[in-house]
């Protein structure tokens, strides 16, 4: 597993799990996992979004549907709720 930064430069790389476990169990064995559990992760202040002046939002991980939600760590949505329609008008944005 390994945690890239928006510059897509590789930040943190975890290597030492069984081939069948999947990304959030690599995770929870991590460092920056047991940082965000005691809030000891040195993540930036929260700023707004680029070209807004509020609500401060959270540096966070983004993972897949395994990794559990936390203030940190979001998931992409997965679609299923979506039409067809919408489904492919997101994926062609």
């Amino acid at each position: 597993m390994a945690v890239a930064d928006t510059n897509s430069r590789i930040m943190y790389v975890y290597i030492g799990s069984y081939g069948k476990d999947c990304g959030s169990t690599f995770f929870k064995r991590s460092t920056p996992w047991t940082s965000i559990q005691i809030n000891m992760l040195e993540l930036s202040s929260e700023i707004p979004l680029s070209g807004t002046e509020s609500p401060n939002v959270p540096h966070f991980f983004v993972g897949d549907e395994g990794f559990a939600l936390n203030r940190n760590i979001l998931q992409p949505s997965s679609g299923s709720n979506l039409t067809v329609k919408k489904r492919v008008y997101n994926y062609h944005l």
